[in-house]
């Protein structure tokens, strides 16, 4: 009997060391990803069949498109027109952000004013800024960027005011008894201290600021995925529209694990 549980133990170990096994193979190769994305193009098919190309243009058709776009080079173009709005414009907030940051590093009490100011962008719909965008800039690559700044300004500040509340007083006390001035506290030990903040902040700024870029390109520019989209949705292109809406997500799956994660990787061993 004893060798009997024994052996029972030992099958029910190796099947669960089978099952792990097995698991981890599958999280590697993203399976479950893999499945659910079958499960979307069926019902895409289904749907497509059901309601006619142009409500819902079968997947083969939108790859079709996808790849005409890569061959003739109209990617390219209009993806570069987009990340170059959204780069001025996220660029513009960084910088900002760090310039009200060591200001709110010298005066604590100025942090209330800037956090009042973030609450309020915050509670602003995107749509106030480009429509503002519209009436102050016109049809021009100022408006696109215009808005990307006040959407992203309000995450990059409340993430460096995080960053600043939670920097080790220990490190600053030090640094006022070796007679560091402002500046230099703020470039040797604050900045350092709160960059994983500022990463965080970038990531999550970059992502929005990209999809309200390419909402304003709608209403503003000649250029853009955004723009593309939009035209494409004129001329009774859905297709089209679909494969633009496939190289926004490309590009910002790009942009958040090749750029984002390697810069959040290497801030985390520099630190």
């Amino acid at each position: 009997m004893r060798a009997e549980r024994l052996a029972k133990t030992t099958a029910a170990v190796q099947r669960q060391r089978t099952g792990e096994a097995l698991s981890r193979v599958a999280m590697r190769l993203h399976l479950p990803t893999l499945v659910a994305l079958a499960i979307i193009v069926v019902v895409w098919i289904t749907l497509s069949r059901r309601f006619g190309d142009y409500v819902l243009p079968p997947p083969g058709r939108v790859l079709d498109g996808l790849r005409d776009l890569v061959v003739t080079g109209e990617v390219w173009e209009h993806v570069a027109a987009s990340l170059y709005r959204i780069s001025l414009g996220f660029g513009a907030a960084v910088v900002v952000s760090l310039l009200l940051g060591f200001l709110v590093a010298r005066s604590p009490l100025l942090s209330v004013a800037v956090k009042d100011i973030t609450t309020v962008l915050n509670s602003t719909s995107v749509f106030v800024w480009i429509v503002l965008a519209l009436i102050w800039f016109g049809l021009t690559d100022r408006g696109p960027m215009f808005t990307t700044f006040m959407i992203t300004i309000p995450i990059m500040l409340s993430n460096v005011i995080e960053g600043i509340e939670n920097v080790d007083r220990r490190l600053l006390e030090v640094a006022k008894v070796y007679r560091f001035n402002e500046l230099a506290r703020f470039a040797h030990i604050t900045i350092p201290s709160i960059v994983p903040y500022i990463v965080a902040g970038m990531k999550v700024g970059f992502a929005l600021g990209l999809r309200v870029s390419v909402v304003a390109e709608i209403f503003g520019v000649t250029t853009g995925i955004g723009y593309m989209m939009n035209f494409n949705r004129d001329i009774l292109r859905t297709d089209l529209v679909f494969a633009w809406a496939i190289v926004l997500i490309i590009v910002m799956l790009v942009m958040d694990k090749l750029v984002f994660e390697s810069v959040s990787r290497w801030v985390q061993r520099w630190r």
